[in-house]
C-alpha cells in the first residue's frame, strides 16, 4: 500500500515518455509511405554530409561554454575533455530513460576531486542558457504562426509570457548571490541542503561580463545548430524564410525534450506547422514533414554514435573509481 504514492509518479513519467512513440506510430500508419520514401530519395547527399560535418564546431562550442561556466567555481578542464564529456552527456541524455546524461560530467569532475555539487550546478546553468535563448526564439513563433497555433491566442500569449518570466527568473537567480542564499535558507529544507551540499551554489559569482561571454558562445553554438538543420531543409528542397524557420526549430527543440530523442513530438510539430504554411497538398506536406524529421533523427543518431565512442574512454573511467564523497569546490 505504501508503494502506491511512489509508483504513481513513475507510471505518469512512463506514460508521458510513451506519448512520443505512440504519435510516431500513428503518423506512420496514416501517412503515404511510398510518398515519404520518394521524398527521402530526393535528399541532396552533399548538403546532408555538410550538416554532419558541422557536428565538430557544434560540439567544440558546447564544450567551450561548459569550460566558461566551470571557471565560475575555479574549476579548470581542458577543451578536449570538456568537448568529449559534453558529447558523452548528449549520448546518455538521449539513451537514458530520465535523459539525465549531463550528470556524467559532474561525476567526471568528482573523480578529479572537484565538488559534485558545483559540477551539477554547472550542468543546470549550462542548460539554462540553452533553454533561455531557445525560449526567446520559440516565443517569436507567436508572431510568425499566430494564425495557426492551437489553443487560442490568449493561451498562446500566456504561455509565452510564463516562458519569458521563467527564463528571466532563472538568470536572476544565477546572477544574484543574495537571492540564492535567501532561497536556500527559506525555501529549501535544511536537511536536503546539507545532504546535497547546496551551499556550494552560494559561491557562484556570475558577473555581467561572464554572462555576456557565456551568452555569446551559446548564441554561436545555436547558430551552428540552425545552419545544420537549415541544410537539411535545403537538402529536401524545402527552403523557409529565416524568421519562421528559427521559430519552428526553437519550438521543436523545446517539445523534443518530452520524448526520447524527440521521437513523435518533433514529428507532430513539423507536420502541424508545415501543413499549415507550405503551399502543398496535406498529403505532400505530411510526407515532407516526416522526411525532414527523419533527417533530423539522423543528426541525433550521429550524436549518439560520437558520444558512445567517446564514452568508451570517458564514461568508463568516470565510473571506475574516484572519491566517494563530494569534493571541495
Amino acid at each position: 500500500m505504501r508503494s502506491r504514492p511512489h509508483s504513481l509518479p513513475r507510471i505518469l513519467r512512463l506514460v508521458v515518455k510513451l506519448i512520443g512513440p505512440a504519435l510516431l506510430i500513428y503518423f506512420l500508419l496514416t501517412t503515404d509511405l511510398p510518398k515519404l520514401w520518394g521524398t527521402l530519395r530526393q535528399t541532396d547527399p552533399l548538403l546532408l554530409g555538410l550538416s554532419f560535418v558541422l557536428l565538430v564546431p557544434f560540439l567544440f562550442l558546447k564544450g567551450w561554454r561548459w569550460r566558461l561556466i566551470l571557471r565560475i567555481w575555479n574549476i579548470n578542464v581542458d577543451l578536449r575533455d570538456a568537448t568529449a564529456l559534453y558529447s558523452v552527456g548528449i549520448f546518455l541524455g538521449i539513451m537514458t530513460p530520465g535523459q539525465a546524461g549531463d550528470a556524467v560530467k559532474a561525476l567526471y569532475l568528482r573523480q578529479r576531486g572537484e565538488s559534485l555539487t558545483a559540477g551539477l550546478a554547472s550542468v543546470v546553468l549550462d542548460r539554462l542558457f540553452d533553454v533561455g535563448i531557445m525560449g526567446l526564439l520559440a516565443a517569436s513563433g507567436l508572431y510568425f504562426f499566430w494564425n495557426v497555433l492551437p489553443g487560442g491566442k490568449v493561451l498562446n500569449v500566456v504561455t509565452v509570457v510564463v516562458m519569458l518570466l521563467a527564463v528571466a527568473t532563472g538568470l536572476l537567480v544565477a546572477a544574484s548571490r543574495g537571492l540564492r542564499t535567501w532561497i536556500l535558507k527559506h525555501l529549501v529544507p535544511q536537511g536536503l541542503a546539507r545532504r546535497m551540499n547546496l551551499q556550494a551554489l552560494e559561491h557562484m559569482h556570475l558577473r555581467p561580463a561572464q554572462i555576456a561571454g557565456i551568452a555569446i558562445v551559446t548564441a554561436a553554438g545555436l547558430a551552428v545548430t540552425f545552419v545544420r538543420v537549415y541544410l537539411l531543409f535545403l537538402a529536401l528542397n524545402t527552403p523557409l524564410p529565416i524568421g519562421p524557420f528559427v521559430a519552428l526549430i526553437a519550438i521543436i527543440a523545446l517539445v523534443s525534450t518530452a520524448s526520447p530523442g524527440g521521437v513523435g513530438t518533433r514529428d507532430a510539430v513539423l507536420i502541424f506547422i508545415l501543413t499549415s504554411i507550405l503551399t502543398l497538398s496535406p498529403t505532400d506536406a505530411r510526407a515532407r514533414a516526416l522526411a525532414l524529421s527523419t533527417l533530423l533523427l539522423s543528426l541525433t543518431v550521429l550524436n549518439v554514435i560520437v558520444g558512445y565512442l567517446l564514452s568508451l574512454k570517458y564514461l568508463l573511467d568516470a565510473f571506475r573509481g574516484g572519491p566517494a564523497q563530494d569534493g571541495a569546490g
